[in-house]
């Protein structure tokens, strides 16, 4: 399984380095079109949104795996280890049905947008290719946070805090880049 998860892991890692690659790379394309030969060419600019927006919704997965979103743990520290594994579990719950909504949701759009055969304005795509990273998005969030309800269940530390998990030395470190 784990290694299920690390394969898992590098593909959204280099999905998300070729989207940005690609349109900042086109981006920079445009501009040097644009402002040095005077011309251009509209179909980058439907590659970059469509390419922003899938690695918008694959770096929500990965945000949820490295666990840089916003989290309020304030309250959830004042009490004892049992009752913040009850409350972490909740809250997993509570993502996990998010990104269900999402999935589901997303996944109406898009085959709505698919029965309405709409293409992009430049590029005559299909305008689902872009909608589908909403349902996609979702389902890597789900993933990702039943992957972290798992942990929890173990009695594994991922939510709260790694500070525990570090050495001595580790948090000394920390602590004096955090003075600078």
């Amino acid at each position: 399984m784990h290694k299920i998860i690390r394969i898992w892991d590098k593909i959204e890692e280099v999905l998300v380095v070729i989207l940005i690659g690609l349109a900042s790379y086109l981006t920079f394309q445009e501009v040097v079109l644009r402002y040095v030969f005077n011309t251009g060419w509209s179909g980058s600019y439907e590659i970059t949104i469509i390419s922003l927006i899938w690695c918008t919704f694959i770096g929500a997965s990965l945000g949820v795996k490295e666990n840089i979103h916003i989290g309020v743990d304030v309250l959830v520290l004042k009490f004892g280890p049992k009752t913040q594994r009850t409350l972490m579990t909740i809250a997993i719950l509570l993502c996990i049905l998010f990104g269900v909504v999402v999935a589901t949701k997303g996944f109406a759009f898009a085959k709505f947008i698919s029965k309405s055969k709409l293409l992009s304005r430049d590029l005559r795509i299909p305008m689902e290719i872009g909608y589908l990273a909403i349902p996609v998005g979702g389902v890597l969030v789900c993933l990702r946070f039943i992957e972290r309800l798992v942990y929890v269940i173990q009695g594994k530390s991922f939510e709260i805090d790694r500070m525990h998990e570090l050495t001595d030395e580790e948090k000394e470190k920390l602590a004096l880049t955090s003075d600078d």
